[in-house]
């Protein structure tokens, strides 16, 4: 109810979001076309909607295809502001923990506030075929070929409103800027048909992201979720969406056999300088999180997105060739 108070401050966020826009369309604002395929993922709204793991799957794909991939990120909550190139032992102070998170991936990641810099600064060290922009749909500073709107199916954006009432970071009609849509969630649609007929309205081309989630590891150990039948653990996360991966292990305790003695939320980007874990307990924590906890008791889930066929052909194809990376 605060938060509908606050809808008059959503309608001037929302002139300084369609200014913003506004100004790179009419050229007083520079965008530049660099000299290779750029790929945008990003999404409307604040909060977890699966970037980085979008990113991430789109990355190892062509990776996986000879080709070589730079991820532009601006390095969110990082404490350094200098233009890096950033690699699995560099600390996740300078980095930020997404792109942390990335190099474990085995994928090049350069953080920079400017990302026509962080490309200049990086493309003769990486030498590459592709750019993936991480989280770029608000950014405008680089001409995009593909612009992946992502929608979490248990929020979309149709049915929010803008910052500081709703979510929005840009205004609804804004869909229309992106290529295609990625939905994510999906299973956890209650109805479903109503989704997907709401969905079909906006004329654009949507694919399905399939969560898979893996074992769990941290640096020094990989375990089962089977070897924790009969014990008690703690589940901990500061992302985006804490709530919906407290579920998640909540659905594998019992799938499992495990009782999940505690529920620790933090806030996104949580830096953890002040958490020292009971030795005595077993931890599960995200990706995310687990590049900023190095504890032999703490363990991440490995989780990453699968698309059908038609999802990277439509990546190598988009309209008939006309954008082909």
């Amino acid at each position: 109810m605060f938060r509908k108070l606050l809808f008059p401050l959503s309608l001037i966020y929302g002139l300084g979001a369609i200014l913003n826009r506004k100004l790179y369309e009419l050229g007083i604002r520079k965008s530049y076309k660099l000299p290779l395929p750029v790929i945008s993922v990003g999404n409307l709204s604040v909060g977890g909607t699966g970037k980085t793991p979008t990113v991430i799957s789109i990355a190892k794909y062509f990776q996986n295809k000879n080709r070589k991939v730079l991820i532009l990120s601006r390095g969110y909550k990082r404490k350094s502001k200098e233009i890096l190139l950033c690699n699995k032992n560099m600390p996740v102070e300078l980095c930020g923990d997404e792109p942390k998170l990335m190099t474990y991936k085995g994928l090049d990641v350069v953080v920079s506030s400017d990302r026509v810099r962080g490309f200049e600064f990086a493309k003769d060290k990486v030498n590459p075929d592709i750019v993936i922009l991480d989280d770029g749909y608000q950014h405008h500073s680089i001409k995009k070929d593909i612009n992946i709107l992502l929608i979490d199916a248990t929020k979309p954006f149709w049915e929010d409103s803008l910052l500081p009432s709703g979510n929005l970071r840009e205004p609804k009609s804004f869909f229309r800027y992106g290529d295609c849509f990625i939905i994510v969630r999906f299973d956890r649609v209650k109805n479903k048909d109503r989704f997907m007929k709401k969905l079909k309205t906006f004329n654009k081309p949507f694919f399905i992201a399939e969560e898979q989630f893996g074992e769990l590891y941290n640096e020094n150990d990989k375990i089962d979720f089977s070897s924790l039948k009969g014990k008690s653990v703690i589940v901990m996360a500061g992302i985006g969406n804490n709530q919906q991966f407290f579920d998640k292990i909540q659905e594998f305790s019992l799938k499992y056999g495990f009782y999940i003695e505690n529920f620790l939320d933090f806030p996104d980007h949580y830096d953890y300088k002040d958490f020292t874990p009971d030795v005595n307990k077993t931890y599960i924590t995200t990706e995310k999180d687990i590049v900023k906890l190095n504890f032999p008791n703490i363990y991440a889930v490995n989780y990453s997105f699968d698309f059908d066929t038609e999802f990277y052909r439509y990546l190598e194809e988009l309209n008939g060739g006309e954008k082909s990376v």
